[in-house]
């Protein structure tokens, strides 16, 4: 993929040996950030949490890495599985400076892309966000998505996936 800035990344597969990168850009990114991501202060993952996230069974989790620094998570993205039958969820983080690149934005169209194979059967991405992450909802408002709810500071988005 490349940034609004000509900058080269490379979206795979995550794997569990990607644990301490993945922290490392935790670590990289303001509590603005990861509050903005976890609606919470997180500062880490754990290794039970990557554990989860990675198993593909509960879905699929995707990092980030510049082409030049293949060892330098920047963004991680996640399309998990939900209670509901074909509904998955859609989480992303990328780190700080790398944001207002359109990194974000283009790695939110390639996970509803992904979402859109048969094999993932998916028909609906949920989203969650602050109402005043205006990064994330702009992401969500070029993929179409419609609000079903808000409590409080938080907005409750779905995006219909065409088959």
């Amino acid at each position: 993929m490349t940034t609004r800035t000509n900058q080269l990344t490379l979206t795979r597969t995550a794997h569990l040996d990607d644990l301490d990168e993945v922290n490392a850009m935790h670590a990289r990114c303001s509590l603005e950030s990861r509050f903005a991501r976890y609606h919470a202060a997180r500062q880490a993952v754990t290794a039970r949490e990557w554990g989860h996230l990675c198993a593909r069974s509960n879905g699929t989790t995707l990092v980030t890495v510049p082409l030049h620094e293949p060892t330098r998570i920047i963004a991680v993205t996640h399309l998990l599985r939900t209670s509901v039958p074909h509904v998955r969820e859609l989480g992303l983080l990328v780190e700080d400076s790398w944001h207002g690149q359109g990194l974000g934005t283009t790695l939110a169209h390639y996970t509803v892309d992904l979402a859109r194979t048969h094999t993932l059967d998916c028909h609906e991405i949920t989203a969650m966000t602050g109402s005043d992450n205006h990064r994330m909802l702009s992401i969500l408002w070029g993929l179409h998505a419609r609000v079903t709810g808000r409590n409080g500071p938080t907005v409750d988005t779905v995006i219909h996936v065409e088959a």
